[in-house]
């Protein structure tokens, strides 16, 4: 088949591989042949991989490992072509010839099953990706043992965190938890990234106190004196952090001074913003009533009122203007959330669409503070909002000044709304927090490229 004409680019974001800590690991995703980016040498890239793949079968067989690669580059050039049907043919492909050279359960397909986690991303199936991660967790912990799992733990947990399962995100490192005390003991510093991680999760979801489940850090801390510098100051950080979010700023800034005496960068540090969740308006969110329909013993439909509100229930009402943000600060970005098994919220969809950047909201709210003709995701991306504040040796914010915008009057409402909402890791000065006037920052609402790696 001749692919030189072109059609609308696709670019696919293909996140490495589970590093695992021996060898024999996942591969990661091939660095050689780099393909080019114009359609027209795309379709000619195309026409020569499908050429290669044709060979390499005459000579080595239908099922030959050496299909393996230019099977996977031939799925990128697809996805960059907007061929996705073909993309995700030549991958289960490559799949099915890794499954019969290796088995189902076979490590080296890792790099197989994160592309085609991304796939399903571009064709917003959300909920395909999420079981192509889990397959991918399921032959990690399969092939690997003990410790040497502890990666896959950790991968998996900031997925679930990444697309909103914060549950299942703590399940995950909870486990990990288990895994790493069962191993090496309650003192390990490998502790500490699955416990600042559920601090974090727990942040996310608008769940208080965090610094309760970092307050562990620092026996661990105590109990390895040769803890390397960085590892100690971020850790102390990320507790201090804890405490600005929590309202408890004393504590905050005795961490804050112990992270910076620690710490080998700049004594002079600028804000930084903390990855958090807020309810905008919660008097707003404990006044709605949520009534489910039933039938009665004459088959008659009624309403009855629910007694007990899950608050991804009332935070997920349609036709109402945000209710919360999330400011994620993830290693990914993705602009999907699905829901929580564990959150009990009926008729609702299993996974909802997400926009902005670095704040997040669901889509179908934001809608509700925007014209009609900026539904577009297209037209959307046009949007921005630049503010000015100060950051208070708290992490407060005040002084919200709107410095530049082209957004309607009520995103620029709710962003001045969010912003008082929100906490920053405060501006220090040889470890002590200090007020910093004249920050900036732009609210973007474009929808997240997946991007080639």
């Amino acid at each position: 088949m001749n692919y030189s004409s072109g059609i609308a680019l696709f670019v696919l974001l293909i996140p490495s591989s589970i590093a695992m800590a021996q060898n024999g690991g996942i591969a990661d995703a091939p660095s050689s042949g780099i393909l080019p980016a114009t359609e027209q040498d795309q379709g000619a890239a195309i026409d020569s991989l499908e050429s290669l793949i044709e060979s390499t079968s005459e000579e080595h067989g239908m099922f030959a490992p050496e299909l393996i690669e230019p099977l996977l580059q031939l799925g990128q050039a697809y996805v960059r072509y907007g061929d996705t049907e073909q993309a995700l043919e030549a991958l289960n492909r490559a799949q099915h010839i890794t499954h019969r050279n290796d088995g189902v359960y076979s490590p080296a397909q890792g790099t197989i099953l994160q592309r085609k986690t991304q796939l399903a991303l571009r064709l917003e199936d959300p909920l395909e990706a999420n079981k192509q991660q889990k397959f991918l967790f399921f032959i990690n912990t399969h092939n690997f043992e003990k410790l040497e799992a502890l990666p896959a733990y950790l991968e998996m947990a900031k997925w679930y965190m990444e697309t909103g399962q914060y549950h299942r995100s703590r399940k995950k490192l909870e486990e990990a938890i288990t895994l790493i005390e069962a191993s090496a003991g309650e003192s390990d510093l490998r502790l500490l990234e699955p416990l600042q991680l559920i601090a974090k999760s727990r942040r996310l979801q608008g769940v208080c106190c965090s610094e309760k489940y970092l307050s562990r850090i620092l026996d661990i801390i105590e109990n390895n004196q040769d803890i390397p510098a960085d590892t100690a100051a971020s850790a102390y950080a990320e507790l201090a952090d804890a405490y600005t979010i929590s309202g408890k700023f004393e504590e905050a800034a005795g961490f804050y001074s112990l992270a910076s005496q620690h710490s080998n960068t700049d004594q002079h540090q600028e804000p930084q913003m903390i990855a958090m969740s807020k309810q905008l308006d919660s008097r707003r969110n404990d006044n709605i009533k949520i009534y489910r329909p039933s039938n009665n013993l004459l088959n008659r439909y009624r309403y009855q009122p629910m007694d007990r509100r899950a608050l991804e229930e009332r935070l997920g009402l349609s036709e109402q203007p945000p209710q919360q943000f999330v400011l994620p600060l993830t290693e990914n970005t993705y602009d999907i959330k699905i829901r929580d098994t564990l959150e009990s919220a009926e008729n609702t969809e299993p996974s909802e669409k997400v926009v902005g950047d670095p704040f997040q909201f669901m889509f179908k709210h934001i809608k509700a503070v925007i014209p009609r003709s900026l539904y577009d995701e297209v037209k959307l991306a046009s949007i921005f909002i630049s503010l000015k504040f100060t950051v208070t040796k708290t992490g407060t914010i005040r002084d919200i000044e709107l410095e530049d915008s082209n957004a309607p009057i009520k995103l620029n409402r709710l962003m001045k709304q969010v912003m008082k909402k929100t906490r920053f890791r405060p501006a220090l000065v040889d470890g002590q927090p200090v007020a910093k006037h004249n920050v900036t920052l732009t609210q973007l609402f474009a929808p997240i490229l997946i991007e080639e790696n």
